[in-house]
């Protein structure tokens, strides 16, 4: 069976994204963010600095190996059922922030560029944080759904939404931390894995002290 046309050129797109990826996170742990240039990116990759625009803005995106594509379909995506709303909302705040910092495979890359350049991990969470409407809304819609809320008002379900994004936003970036200045795992592909253990520790501690000031 022959692949389609398009199916071929998604799959060299995505190739194509991962080698400039590979390459900016690459030179900027042996030259450091700043000395790192687009142009040095697209000749290690193999692309000329016109084709790295084509797939990224920035060489802070390219290292982080954003992909907005990965991220639409993120927030398109059915809500994997949980009890607790605290953690179906990281689950989606972090499901957004992987799409946005790249491959699986390449993810002790990428704890050892954020060790380096801890910045990156701030710029990621940003992006997160400009799609706050967009996710506030599905959480309201979420909330519709959950007995404690449903009685309220859009307006107030909004509200609460926007609340509760801020506080898991906030309880992310430490879970997200602590798992970047860790020590190093011999399975990468545990990262979601720690990373929500260590929000699953954080939401408790949190709910403990807000317990303690109420």
């Amino acid at each position: 069976m022959h692949d389609s046309p398009l199916g071929l050129r998604e799959r060299k797109r995505a190739q194509t994204a991962e080698a400039i990826h590979v390459a900016a996170a690459e030179l900027a742990l042996e030259r450091g963010l700043e000395a790192t240039t687009i142009d040095a990116i697209s000749e290690r990759a193999d692309v000329s600095p016109r084709t790295f625009f084509n797939y990224f803005p920035t060489k802070e995106d390219a290292v982080l190996g954003i992909d907005e594509a990965a991220v639409a379909a993120e927030l398109d995506r059915e809500r994997e059922h949980d009890p607790d709303i605290l953690v179906a909302v990281f689950d989606l705040i972090y499901a957004v922030f992987e799409a946005s910092g790249g491959n699986h495979r390449h993810a002790e890359l990428k704890r050892a560029v954020m060790r380096e350049n801890p910045q990156l991990m701030t710029r990621q969470m940003v992006r997160v944080a400009d799609l706050e409407d967009r996710l506030s809304g599905i959480i309201a819609l979420w909330l519709a759904d959950d007995a404690s809320f449903s009685s309220g008002s859009d307006a107030n379900r909004r509200d609460d939404a926007r609340l509760i994004l801020g506080v898991c936003l906030a309880t992310v970036r430490s879970a997200m931390k602590k798992w970047a200045t860790g020590p190093d795992t011999s399975d990468a592909s545990n990262l979601r894995t720690d990373t929500r253990k260590h929000f699953v520790n954080a939401v408790s501690t949190f709910k403990t002290v807000m317990e303690k000031l109420v």
